[in-house]
């Protein structure tokens, strides 16, 4: 019994004298592991840059393939809209206002998907933008047109 305890105690004070091997492991794996994944996302953006470059007709006025962009954006955490200023309306010819506006109203639209299978109307698409406290400004709701106002 007594020599039991001796090896238990042994191990412990092994476990603890080992303590600072495995925490500098940990922390050199730790890093390696950030920068590999700061790498991959470095990556990510040329590939997905050229990729809007290359597609940059399709993406302007092909609203399937501009939705299938938009899908390819959100599931790698990649927002067009918060690029360097101006960044993907150089990228595909559009001005910056307008494009936060399609790409604002194409979320509203994918994000009812489920309900109505991303078809609403401007009407509500509006009302969901003002809601959610957009910086558009829209024209009055007495006025017939409901376009935003790009000042």
């Amino acid at each position: 019994v007594k020599e039991t305890i001796m090896a238990h105690r042994r191990g412990r004070h092994g476990l603890r004298s080992a303590q600072p091997k495995f925490t500098k492991k940990a922390e050199e794996i730790k890093a390696v592991t950030l920068s590999s994944a700061i790498e991959t996302v470095e990556k990510l953006e040329v590939k997905l840059s050229e990729f809007a470059k290359k597609h940059r007709k399709e993406i302007q006025h092909d609203p399937a393939f501009r939705k299938k962009f938009l899908e390819m954006c959100a599931p790698l955490g990649v927002d067009p809209l918060s690029s360097e200023k101006g960044f993907w309306g150089s990228m595909l010819g559009i001005g910056e206002f307008y494009y936060e506006l399609a790409v604002k109203v194409a979320e509203v639209c994918l994000a009812s998907k489920t309900r109505n299978g991303g078809i609403i109307s401007i009407k509500e698409v509006r009302h969901i933008l003002q809601k959610r406290g957009t910086k558009f400004k829209f024209a009055s709701s007495s006025s017939s047109s409901s376009s935003a106002d790009p000042k």
